[in-house]
């Protein structure tokens, strides 16, 4: 697929076959995260990959976000060592942009993948913190849930490029 052809097809998805999301794809969905860019190249992020349904449904438990069976779960983590050593430093504005892009790029290689996805960031992060038992260093800022999909939810209405531009600054 062309680049925004991935992008205009991938969608918010939250219902899922039960077919298992193979790990080879789910090495390829991080790949995918660490090739998002990042302020000074701190690279604040890294990952807890979640596949049992056990653990999966413990994290829904404290995740009013997550809907439908997803069959993984990456959790997206800033690394306090790496954002700049604290926990207001891991939650700042650098370190969530280059989360959320990486995020952006996982969920933009799993529609070309043909899996779907949705980025969640409405979770208790103390009680994942707790599940996932994370050194004190990471705290959890998004969660993608992923999964092959049930159906596909229709594009919700964009605007126009004409829309969008506040002014176009032309040469000359």
């Amino acid at each position: 697929m062309q680049t925004l052809d991935v992008i205009k097809k991938r969608r918010s998805v939250r219902s899922f076959t039960d077919k298992a999301v193979e790990e080879n794809k789910l090495e390829k969905l991080v790949e995918a995260a660490i090739w998002a860019p990042s302020g000074g190249n701190r690279q604040p992020w890294n990952v807890v990959i979640v596949q049992p349904k056990e653990d999966i449904e413990q994290i829904k438990a404290v995740s009013p976000g997550i809907l439908g069976n997803p069959g993984a779960l990456i959790v997206l983590c800033a690394d306090r060592t790496k954002a700049g050593g604290n926990e207001e430093a891991a939650g700042s504005g650098i370190a969530i942009m280059d989360i959320a892009i990486a995020a952006q790029n996982i969920c933009l290689e799993a529609t070309e993948l043909g899996l779907g996805s949705c980025m969640v960031a409405s979770f208790n992060p103390k009680a994942v913190i707790e599940l996932l038992d994370l050194p004190e260093r990471f705290v959890p800022e998004l969660v993608v849930s992923l999964g092959y999909p049930q159906n596909m939810p229709d594009a919700p209405p964009r605007r126009t490029v004409k829309e969008t531009v506040i002014r176009w600054i032309k040469p000359g």
